[in-house]
């Protein structure tokens, strides 16, 4: 895949444009909208992207809700993961903090 991206660059990012706007109704004008509303940051996090395609930074991730498809921002890869793990669900986000903060 790393090969493909590498060698059809704009096709890909055709794909991925027709891809937020079929998945999450954003333009990439919306996109880059919420990247400046963010300081281009993880809304998490505050910190930039740092995972990378090859030798591509990748984009920040559309996070949005399972249930209702909504769009809450953009998550760097560990942040998205994160929350993915954790199903969505504050109740064990919340122990999970908790947890940390007891065991420091």
């Amino acid at each position: 895949m790393r090969a493909w991206r590498a060698a059809n660059l704009e096709r890909s990012n055709a794909l991925m444009r027709k891809r937020l706007l079929s998945t999450f109704g954003l333009t990439p004008a919306d996109y880059d909208r919420l990247l400046v509303e963010q300081n281009g940051v993880c809304a998490i996090c505050r910190q930039p992207e740092t995972a990378r395609h090859g030798k591509t930074l990748r984009s920040l991730a559309v996070d949005h809700c399972h249930t209702t498809n909504r769009v809450r921002g953009l998550l760097c890869q560990a942040c998205n993961l994160s929350l993915g793990k954790m199903q969505d669900d504050p109740l064990r986000l919340r122990a999970a903090a908790d947890y940390v903060e007891r065991n420091r």
